[in-house]
């Protein structure tokens, strides 16, 4: 008896939009939101885009473009993985952090920096990722300055993305004044 070939999913082909998985990414961020509800995750994380007025990176005046906050707040997973390094100016923090529990209603573009037509950051900006740790007081916090690692990677099954993050060796200070 001959067997017939099965037809299978092309996963190219289908609709993602309209998939389960997609569909359930609003519940998982309402759950996954409980826990900064709660205080277990008492930072902010954001995308900062700056853009330089002397037409390159580094040269004229930095003007933040925007700032957009990476709600419900994602899962730091580790942040035993920096390392303070004494320098005769003061302390630096070296390291990489991993990043989880990324809502899955980001695209690989947004937490890549792309712009709307997928074009990545042109020569006059500077994006990166930004954490801050308020402060119980309710003063500002530390804001500490990471770039992309690695590629992104989404986790359909989960719901999420996770990345990993590399420390800049330069933070805004806590007035979001820019500094070098």
């Amino acid at each position: 008896m001959a067997v017939t070939p099965r037809k299978y999913t092309d996963p190219i082909a289908v609709d993602s939009s309209r998939t389960l998985g997609r569909k359930l990414i609003p519940t998982a961020d309402l759950i996954r939101d409980l826990h900064t509800r709660f205080g277990m995750r008492p930072y902010k994380m954001r995308v900062v885009r700056v853009r330089w007025t002397g037409g390159k990176r580094g040269v004229g005046t930095p003007d933040i473009e925007s700032a957009l906050d990476i709600l419900p707040t994602p899962k730091i997973m580790d942040l035993a993985g920096l390392t303070e390094i004494v320098h005769p100016v003061g302390l630096d923090e070296d390291g990489a952090i991993m990043v989880t529990e990324i809502s899955g209603r980001f695209t690989d573009e947004d937490l890549r920096f792309a712009r709307a037509d997928g074009t990545p950051p042109g020569p006059d900006e500077e994006v990166w990722y930004e954490i801050e740790f308020p402060r119980p007081d309710g003063k500002p916090g530390d804001l500490r300055r990471f770039y992309l690692r690695a590629a992104p990677m989404y986790y359909a099954d989960r719901f999420q993305w996770q990345i990993r993050l590399e420390k800049a060796h330069s933070d805004r200070a806590r007035n979001g004044d820019y500094r070098q």
